[in-house]
């Protein structure tokens, strides 16, 4: 493949978007090249679209990355590998306090550096997982969002009988609900609004998801997992905990949105936990067993597969996913 042949999906600044011809990477020293595989599409990708989050422009997008060693002194060729995106720079005082997903440095593949919406790709090696090699690409792509969930569970402290709302019913939504039915025996509710994904939902997993218009009881779950991203899913979530109970801001909202309706009297008389859930730190090796592992249906989340050609339709926000869509490398 020449380097003309290399194609790319590439932001120059927010809301512009395009697919160029990119010479190919350079690998560094310690850096591995890789044939990307699959990349999934990410709430940040719409965000870094619309110029809502940190993100480092002119850029490729993309830090749901599954792909194949071309080259590496580390790894053989061939390995199937996914990327933990985000990089910490070891120093800053967070780093030295064993919290480096809020280093003061923090730079993520497909934020900062160019990332997985391209043919190929440079990643440094300490950043590399390798999978097995009969894994799926269409699971793999689930092991950086699985390792944020992962985060988010450890957060949660849950205990095996708490119940358990879980607002939205996108992959995020449904991938803390399978970790959830594995681990707990208390009450496991989705919220979503969607009739066409409620009916999905059941019929295709089993769980329990309610719209929540219908849901007539307040107050009853002792931990409220916020997956929407949504102001409306923030304020639901507090209706729904009981005292005593703990919310984990997981869904990602614009950044310098702040209006909200919570009474920060009830959190404090109800001795309500609100916390917020912020990527991976430590987790991915866990994230990369539990899908070597095969125990849960991922694929079944990764509901629409796009060319590179046609995954800045979703990226642009001009089409939407069922639940979850990728760029698939045929």
């Amino acid at each position: 493949m020449c380097s003309s042949d290399l194609k790319a999906l590439y932001i120059r600044e927010p809301h512009h978007i395009e697919i160029i011809d990119k010479d190919a990477p350079i690998t560094k020293e310690n850096e591995s090249l890789l044939k990307v595989l699959g990349c999934g599409v990410c709430g940040t990708d719409l965000k870094i679209y619309k110029g809502e989050t940190l993100a480092t422009y002119p850029l490729v997008p993309g830090h749901e990355i599954v792909g194949e060693i071309v080259y590496s002194s580390e790894y053989e060729k061939g390995t199937k590998v996914t990327v933990d995106p985000n990089k910490s720079c070891g120093y800053c005082k967070y780093c030295r306090e064993g919290k480096p997903h809020l280093c003061e440095n923090l730079k993520a593949v497909g934020v900062n550096k160019d990332g997985g919406f391209a043919e190929m790709l440079s990643v440094p090696n300490d950043l590399i997982y390798p999978l097995n090699k009969d894994i799926d690409v269409e699971s793999a792509i689930f092991a950086e969002p699985l390792s944020c969930i992962i985060h988010g569970l450890d957060l949660s402290d849950f205990s095996f009988t708490d119940d358990v709302a879980i607002i939205g019913g996108g992959a995020i939504g449904l991938i803390f609900t399978m970790l959830f039915s594995q681990f707990s025996i208390g009450k496991k509710l989705i919220f979503e609004i969607s009739q066409e994904k409620i009916t999905y939902i059941k019929k295709e997993f089993g769980f329990d998801v309610i719209n929540p218009q219908e849901h007539k009881n307040t107050k009853e779950f002792d931990l409220v997992i916020e997956c929407s991203g949504s102001i409306s899913g923030l304020e639901l979530s507090y209706s729904l905990v009981k005292k005593g109970g703990k919310i984990i801001v997981f869904g990602v909202t614009p950044k310098g949105l702040k209006t909200t309706n919570l009474e920060p009297f009830k959190i404090y008389s109800e001795e309500i936990t609100l916390t917020g859930s912020y990527i991976n730190p430590f987790t991915m090796q866990k994230a990369v067993k539990i899908i070597n592992s095969k125990e849960f249906p991922f694929h079944k989340l990764l509901t629409d597969q796009a060319s590179l050609q046609d995954i800045n339709e979703y990226i642009s926000g001009n089409k939407h996913p069922f639940l979850k869509a990728a760029y698939i490398n045929k």
